[in-house]
């Protein structure tokens, strides 16, 4: 149930000897309150996309802190009176342990000769500009370059079933499946396609890396945060169209420089010399710098 009585609350607290809570996305401001002031200490977290000037009295009398995992996240609630620590969410172990022994070699692509760029779609929600994708790619030349479109829970079946049959370069992935089919169809490809109007932290962006692959995608925050720009990847030109519900703005990418990026990143050369950038970024999001991070917020 998303709704949990205080009563709960209380009983799971004194059941586990409960000192300090972290919450992610909770609204109940009221509960949390109440057991902060029966002398709990609480941390929250929220994702920006969803939490706007309306929520911030709330959040600030419920939580001791109110911690970020974006730059433009922590720089938004300044805005809000809220001063908010920065937590940089890194690449988790487990996905670079995945990466080193479970993910297949890149052996079939490079005998194909295709370049293989992944668009991940999920809901295929507001976020996703799926249409000026598609639209960018097709006009990318190159008869080897190819773009598997993975969505979850399609919405635009029509508009993608058309668009796989007018142009054959593209491939539709749109059934459901386990998580390691998930990876093992991503880390196979050679870059990430991944534009989009925003994000709450942009988690196929840290797949990607984890597996090797330049991202393009916008050129703005949370987004940009992930991509060194020439190095690790290729960040695009957007323009404003319109607001998520919290009021963050929303992007579209320019179709043109997508094509532009697409093209570019479909020569190997360049696509190896960024291959390279992509370590580094790897690098500089480390697991353990998450983890100091966390560390010093609960201390």
């Amino acid at each position: 149930d998303h709704h949990v009585p205080l009563s709960e609350y209380e009983d799971w607290v004194r059941a586990s000897s409960i000192d300090l809570i972290l919450c992610d996305e909770n609204y109940q401001f009221d509960e949390i309150n109440q057991l902060r002031e029966q002398g709990l200490r609480t941390i929250g977290r929220f994702v920006w996309e969803y939490f706007g000037p309306e929520h911030a009295h709330g959040a600030k009398t419920a939580f001791e802190t109110i911690y970020s995992m974006t730059l433009c996240e922590r720089e938004r609630y300044a805005g809000m009176d809220i001063e908010s620590p920065y937590v940089p969410w890194g690449i988790h172990p487990e996905l670079l342990d995945w990466a080193k022994e479970g993910a297949p070699g890149g052996e079939a692509q490079d005998v194909a000769g295709y370049v293989k760029f992944y668009f991940p779609g999920g809901i295929l929600g507001r976020r996703k500009p799926i249409r000026k994708v598609v639209k960018a790619f097709r006009r990318a030349q190159g008869e080897h370059l190819r773009l598997i479109i993975s969505a979850q829970v399609p919405r635009k079946d029509e508009f993608l079933a058309e668009a796989a049959v007018e142009d054959p370069r593209i491939e539709l992935a749109l059934e459901d499946e386990p998580e390691n089919a998930h990876r093992a169809r991503f880390a196979a490809c050679d870059v990430c396609l991944a534009p989009s109007r925003w994000e709450g932290l942009g988690l196929p962006l840290y797949e990607a890396t984890a597996f090797g692959l330049p991202v393009i995608t916008n050129d703005k925050p949370p987004m940009s945060e992930m991509v060194l720009d020439g190095l690790s990847g290729i960040l695009v030109a957007s323009t404003p169209q319109g607001e998520a519900r919290s009021g963050i703005t929303a992007w579209d990418p320019d179709p043109g420089e997508l094509t532009a990026a697409i093209e570019r990143l479909g020569d190997r050369r360049e696509l190896e010399r960024m291959r390279a950038g992509v370590a580094e970024l790897r690098e500089q999001r480390n697991w353990k710098q998450t983890v100091a991070a966390l560390g010093k917020l609960l201390s």
